[in-house]
C-alpha cells in the first residue's frame, strides 16, 4: 500500500513539473486572466519573502516595497542560480517563470498586432516583434492586479512606447536615450505649434523659451538628429561631381605650409652666428632632435643657463628684424 501511494505521489509530482514547462498560446477569458494574475502576484510576493528569509544578511538592505515593478527588479537581480539551490526558492522561481510566460504567450498576438503598425519604419518586422515582446514583458512586471483593468489595455501602452523608442533610436545616427527622445518629441510639437500659429519658422531662442531648455542644450539635440550626408553623394543630378572632390586636401596643405616655413626659417638663420643657430636649434627642436631646457643647453655648450638665455633672446631679435625687413610674420616661424 505504501509503495503504491509513493508511486502515485511521484507520478503527480512529475505531472506538475511538466506543466511548468508547457506554455499555451490560447487566449484567456477575463476570469482566467484575473485568476492567473492573482496567482502571479501571490507567487511574486512569496518568492520575495522566501529570499529575504533565507538570505537576511545579504538582502536586508535592498528589501523592495510591495509594488509590482520594484519586486520584479528585486527578483531579476537577486534570484540567481546560486540562490536557487534552496528547494523552496527554486520551486517558487519555476512557478514565477511559468506564470509570467503563460501571461506573455496569451498576449503575444497583441504584441504582434501593435508591431504591425510600425512596419513602414526602417526596422525589420522580426526586430519590431522582438521589441514588442520586450514591452509586453515589462508591462507584465509592472501590472498591478488591484487596479481592476485588463492586462491587454495596460500592455498596449508599454508595447507602443517600446516600439516608438526603438524606431526613434534607429532613425538617428547618434544613439539617444529615451529621455532625449522625449525631449525631441516635445521640441517637434512646440515647433509645429509655433509654425502653425505664427505662420513662420520659430527661432532657436523661441523654442528654448517654450521648452524650458537652454539654447546650448537645444543646439546639441538638433545637431545629433541631423540627417547624415554621404561624402560620395553627387551635388547635382545632371553631373557626377561628388562632395569629396570639393573638399580640400588638408594634409597636403599642411605639409606645404611646413615646408615653406622651414625654407623661410633657414633663409633667415643664415644671418645668425653658428652659436646662435645652435642655441635656437636645441631650444626649439628645429632639426627634429627635440626641445631642450636652458640648463640642458648650457650643459652641452659648457656655458651658464643665463648665458644661454641671452644668446637665445639676441638670436630671436635678429630673426624678428630680418623677418620684418622682408615682410614676413616673425611669430609664425617658430610655431
Amino acid at each position: 500500500m505504501k509503495t503504491a501511494r509513493r508511486k502515485r505521489s511521484g507520478q503527480s509530482a512529475k505531472v506538475d513539473d511538466t506543466s511548468l514547462t508547457t506554455f499555451s498560446s490560447d487566449l484567456l477569458t477575463p476570469e482566467e486572466e484575473r485568476e492567473l494574475l492573482t496567482s502571479f502576484w501571490d507567487c511574486k510576493s512569496e518568492l520575495v519573502r522566501v529570499l529575504l528569509r533565507h538570505y537576511p544578511n545579504e538582502l536586508r538592505a535592498v528589501r523592495p516595497p510591495l509594488e509590482p515593478w520594484p519586486m520584479a527588479q528585486f527578483i531579476r537581480e537577486h534570484c540567481t542560480d546560486a540562490r536557487c539551490d534552496v528547494i523552496a526558492v527554486r520551486r517558487l522561481r519555476d512557478r514565477y517563470v511559468h506564470y509570467k510566460h503563460r501571461l506573455a504567450s496569451a498576449n503575444i498576438r497583441l504584441a504582434a498586432h501593435v508591431a504591425k503598425r510600425f512596419r513602414h519604419h526602417s526596422l525589420a518586422y522580426s526586430d519590431l516583434l522582438q521589441e514588442a515582446v520586450c514591452g509586453l514583458m515589462q508591462a507584465i512586471d509592472r501590472f498591478d492586479v488591484s487596479h481592476g483593468t485588463r492586462l491587454a489595455t495596460y500592455a498596449t501602452w508599454w508595447i507602443r512606447q517600446t516600439l516608438q523608442i526603438a524606431v526613434a533610436r534607429q532613425s538617428h545616427l547618434v544613439s539617444l536615450s529615451p529621455h532625449h527622445l522625449q525631449e525631441l518629441g516635445l521640441l517637434q510639437q512646440e515647433s509645429e505649434a509655433l509654425a502653425h500659429g505664427g505662420k513662420h519658422l520659430p527661432s532657436p531662442q523661441e523654442l528654448a523659451s517654450r521648452t524650458g531648455s537652454s539654447l546650448e542644450h537645444l543646439t546639441h539635440l538638433q545637431t545629433a538628429t541631423r540627417t547624415p550626408v554621404s561624402l560620395n553623394a553627387v551635388l547635382d543630378d545632371d553631373s557626377d561631381f561628388k562632395l569629396t572632390e570639393a573638399m580640400p586636401d588638408t594634409g597636403t596643405l599642411v605639409m606645404q605650409e611646413n615646408n615653406e616655413r622651414q625654407e623661410a626659417l633657414g633663409f633667415l638663420m643664415e644671418n645668425l652666428r653658428p652659436r646662435e643657430r645652435k642655441v635656437l636649434d636645441l631650444r626649439f627642436g628645429l632639426t627634429g632632435n627635440g626641445t631642450h631646457s636652458l640648463r640642458q643647453i648650457g650643459h652641452l655648450l659648457r656655458i651658464s643657463k643665463e648665458r644661454v638665455r641671452q644668446i637665445q633672446n639676441r638670436a630671436l631679435e635678429k630673426l624678428k628684424a630680418n623677418a620684418e625687413r622682408v615682410g614676413w610674420e616673425p611669430t609664425l616661424l617658430l610655431e
